[in-house]
């Protein structure tokens, strides 16, 4: 009896476990993740703004003298007055005096000079008279043309020659004298003075430094590939000035710069104007070197466009104007990865891969010059590995508005 009871249990048990697992196989179980949808990532985006613009390039350098020589005498003598302008950062004027020799020995010269060619004058007059008294003589003789020697030709040449010789004398002695009077040869500044009143000095001395002041230059590398943006002046404009260049309406325009630095407690800003390139590629850095010049640095002239003084020395950065390109998309630099590459949303919210022209990158921005169009949805953040034919959830990243560089040194 016990025996049939566990045979009968057997068998329900296992009808039971067929229907379970009938029920099971006709009524699956809904697991949670069959019922969440698979959501795509969400991802950064901008617009690809087609738009036209100046391109600048950025540099920096120390601002030196256009013009800078050694104050040289030539003449010796003890130095008896200097100008009250011939201190180091004094201000002069072209032809200005700044030292003054002794010309007392040089008044003496001129005064023996003087002397010589009043007794040249009187052995000419001399030799004259008796030219004249020989002809008459060789005259009455009757014997014929006189020979040049018997008319004092050769004397008469040689007195014209002492003559000339010594008014050469006269003339070399009064320029002497006027040398000692050492003049300012531009409107100027003095960086240093390395003499005083009372000291004797000898020809070739040099009584100082001194530079140009209405205007200066900054020397400013670039490399070879930003070259192509900017209008470099060619083999003509080279040698033309600033202030030659505003005479000539037909000359070509110089390319603008902006020159910044902090000086007396804040950022001041200066106007300069791009004048030539050295036409050199330094074998160490492979910059070329470009030369921008600036007038009036410090502020003689009323009318000056610059806000301060620019002194020499002053190390400064420089922005310069560079061409016009059009059709240019603006993005942040994150937009292009690999081998200049950036992935673009399309309608149906899916990367699709794309190659693009990089024209410049600067200051976080890239420049793409051709590889997008207008309106396009560029990926900038979301993803490490972006891949073609991917679902996103795209959303418009805040730097969408973000300015390019700047236009500020």
């Amino acid at each position: 009896m016990k025996k049939h009871r566990q045979i009968a249990i057997a068998i329900l048990t296992v009808l039971i476990a067929g229907l379970v697992s009938s029920l099971l196989i006709k009524f699956p179980p809904h697991s949670d993740q069959q019922d969440t949808a698979v959501t795509p990532p969400i991802v950064q985006v901008v617009h690809a703004d087609m738009q036209s613009k100046r391109l600048h390039v950025r540099s920096q350098g120390q601002v030196t003298a256009h013009t800078e020589i050694d104050l040289v005498t030539e003449v010796s003598g003890r130095i008896i007055d200097l100008s009250p302008a011939f201190v180091s950062g004094g201000f002069f004027r072209e032809g200005e005096v700044l030292a003054t020799i002794d010309p007392a020995d040089y008044d003496l010269q001129i005064a023996q000079a003087q002397a010589q060619v009043k007794e040249a004058h009187h052995l000419l007059a001399r030799e004259e008279a008796e030219a004249i008294q020989a002809r008459d003589e060789w005259a009455q003789l009757g014997q014929g043309d006189p020979s040049p020697l018997n008319q004092r030709i050769p004397q008469l040449a040689e007195m014209r020659a002492k003559l000339a010789a010594a008014k050469k004398s006269l003339e070399h002695a009064k320029r002497l004298k006027q040398r000692t009077q050492i003049r300012a040869p531009f409107d100027g500044r003095v960086r240093g003075k390395s003499v005083g009143i009372g000291q004797v000095v000898s020809q070739n001395s040099v009584l100082g430094v001194i530079y140009n002041s209405d205007r200066a230059e900054i020397r400013l590398p670039v490399s070879v590939r930003d070259l192509a943006f900017i209008d470099l002046p060619n083999a003509k404009t080279a040698t033309i000035t600033v202030d030659d260049s505003y005479r000539k309406s037909n000359q070509t325009i110089l390319p603008h710069v902006l020159l910044g630095a902090d000086y007396l407690g804040k950022q001041q800003i200066w106007h300069a104007k791009l004048i030539r390139s050295e036409s050199m590629v330094d074998r160490n850095t492979g910059m070329v070197i470009l030369v921008a010049q600036i007038t009036d640095p410090f502020k003689r002239q009323s009318d000056s466009s610059n806000s301060v003084e620019l002194p020499l020395g002053l190390f400064v950065k420089a922005l310069i104007q560079g061409r016009r390109f059009d059709r240019l998309a603006i993005l942040p630099a994150s937009a292009v990865f690999g081998d200049d590459q950036v992935a673009v949303v399309d309608r149906d919210n899916r990367l699709r891969l794309r190659t693009v022209q990089v024209l410049k990158r600067e200051r976080g921005q890239v420049m793409i010059q051709s590889g997008l169009k207008d309106g396009e949805r560029i990926l900038v953040s979301g993803l490490l590995h972006p891949i073609d034919g991917m679902a996103v959830t795209p959303e418009l990243s805040s730097r969408a508005h973000q300015a390019a560089g700047g236009n500020t040194p």
